[in-house]
């Protein structure tokens, strides 16, 4: 299944964060919670963590781009899909892209003094 992954949601006092560093690539295995990116904004850098086990499949937003809140970060398959994702392209059954949903993600609501 692939899920989106998004920037946190800022406080109003803040506009925008930068993609800081990704520490994870795609093709890469994550484990549930594992930090995969930072997010840095005036006041405070941001961890995104990996919802589940899985892959990273396609980042959207590398370093050094500005990012607003809630905006789609990268891509990442979850559960068996993830270790299809790892198979190689030619072993891939074309049906199992229509199975694909997408999953909305909710990050924590810091408090404006943040």
């Amino acid at each position: 299944m692939s899920i989106e992954i998004k920037a946190p949601v800022f406080p109003e006092s803040v506009a925008d964060g930068t993609v800081a560093t990704w520490h994870k690539q795609p093709g890469e295995a994550c484990s549930r919670d594992e930090h995969i990116v930072d997010i840095e904004t005036d006041k405070v850098v941001l961890e995104v963590v990996a919802p589940a086990d899985g892959v990273i499949q396609t980042i959207l937003k590398g370093e050094g781009d500005v990012v607003l809140s809630a905006e789609v970060l990268a891509v990442f398959v979850a559960g068996d899909a993830a270790v299809a994702a790892d198979a190689p392209v030619a072993a891939a059954p074309v049906a199992a892209a229509a199975s694909t949903e997408s999953v909305e993600i909710k990050a924590p609501v810091f408090p404006e003094s943040v």
